[in-house]
């Protein structure tokens, strides 16, 4: 059974999503992968979430066992987790993956990262020999709903993009950002969309860094900017007016006291945005008064107000979600039928194959006739099971198991 927890921007403030997050996710993979009645797991890590998508024989056991996992791994209360988990089992969490592709859980709706952001969480529960059959077929049919969705509203095109959230609050504290300063710290999907908005405003001098010198200068030769080595930050820091952090570092790149250390005499106040998940830059900055520092929380208004210009959108988006999600549980439970109907069909050719030999050696046919006879006897036995095979599958969207248990007896080999 499929089952999914997590913990969002809905119930959690981006601190409480950072202390969940997780620092090493190999490492978790690998706790899951030893679980009994695992059969496969997904992390889908965040800005704005951190959740574990889970094939397993035992929801209840599971949910135990992963949350006090996670709880350990994160040095959290357990109680204060189980207070803010979402959990969801079989059809919800179907219908939970379709609404995150259609951007109508994120907290920027339509917003199309987040496809993007599935992707990368399925490969790389691929990679760490952790996605079962049944959860790589369901996340890839919620991603095809999520984008039908999508293309038959429009619910994505004019989206307010995390890139121009972001720019929409610095200029809320500074103003036209033309003659801006910024330095862009990371080079990933939101460090690009960062890029994207920043020269949509025409914004020219714009630093970035990144992981390696040699990745931040291809980032820059395709988004725009100039590339800096991260440990030359502290003197970047110096000479601009806004930065903004999408790293995936696992440790602040950014603390008071290295910010404290900084010449800042006859500057207007440094703005810092965070928009990392796990943070990546310290609470404490914001002490600093010379510093105005703001995370993804503060996009939540800019949020707020883009939804109410496209309520309609998201009315529509909404009303097409439960027929994507009852066909996608339609041929979710026609597959249960698949392994019996792959047996039958293997039987059914091993009977027609015995006696066509045993008939073809009492025959003196050319070999064009004994090829007329196979293809005669192989359409004869798709034709007498086609109806029982039609019956088998529906039986199988029913969940009618007493069907289903039958046939596999029935065929069974001996």
């Amino acid at each position: 059974m499929l089952v999914s927890l997590g913990v969002s921007y809905r119930k959690a403030p981006l601190a409480t999503l950072d202390a969940l997050s997780f620092r090493d996710i190999p490492a978790f993979y690998k706790f899951l992968r030893k679980a009994d009645v695992m059969d496969g797991a997904m992390i889908l890590q965040t800005c704005n979430r951190v959740e574990l998508f889970l094939d397993t024989k035992d929801p209840s056991q599971i949910r135990a066992d992963v949350l006090r996992e996670w709880a350990l791994e994160t040095k959290f209360k357990l109680g204060e987790l189980n207070r803010l988990i979402d959990a969801r089992e079989g059809r919800g969490v179907v219908e939970y993956l379709v609404r995150l592709a259609a951007g109508l859980e994120s907290m920027l709706t339509g917003e199309n990262q987040i496809v993007g952001q599935l992707k990368n969480s399925l490969s790389e529960a691929l990679s760490n020999s952790s996605a079962s059959a049944l959860l790589e077929d369901t996340v890839h049919r919620a991603i095809s709903a999520g984008s039908s969705i999508r293309e038959q509203t429009g619910i994505g095109r004019g989206t307010v993009s995390l890139g121009s959230a972001a720019m929409k609050l610095a200029e809320e504290t500074f103003g036209k950002l033309a003659d801006s300063r910024v330095l862009v710290l990371g080079t990933g999907q939101v460090g690009m969309l960062v890029m994207k908005a920043l020269r949509a405003r025409g914004i020219v001098s714009i630093s970035v860094a990144g992981r390696t010198l040699e990745r931040t200068r291809s980032f820059c030769r395709t988004f725009g900017g100039t590339a800096a080595e991260f440990h030359a930050v502290p003197s970047q820091i110096a000479k601009t007016d806004l930065v903004i952090v999408a790293t995936r570092s696992s440790n602040y790149v950014l603390t008071k006291d290295s910010l404290s250390r900084r010449d800042n005499s006859g500057k207007r106040k440094l703005m810092i945005l965070d928009l990392s998940n796990p943070r990546n830059v310290a609470p404490d900055v914001g002490e600093l008064d010379d510093v105005i520092f703001k995370t993804i929380d503060d996009l939540r208004g800019i949020a707020d107000d883009a939804l109410a210009k496209r309520r309609e959108l998201v009315k529509k988006a909404e009303s097409l979600v439960g027929p994507r999600v009852e066909k996608i549980n339609q041929l979710l439970q026609r597959e249960e039928a698949e392994p019996i109907v792959s047996e039958i069909y293997r039987r059914a050719d091993q009977i027609r194959e015995g006696v066509l030999n045993k008939t073809l050696s009492k025959l003196n046919l050319t070999v064009e006739q004994q090829e007329s006879l196979k293809s005669m006897t192989v359409s004869l036995v798709e034709k007498l099971l086609d109806g029982p095979i039609v019956n088998l599958r529906r039986a199988a969207e029913r969940k009618d198991e007493r069907v289903l248990t039958a046939a596999g007896q029935i065929f069974q080999g001996e």
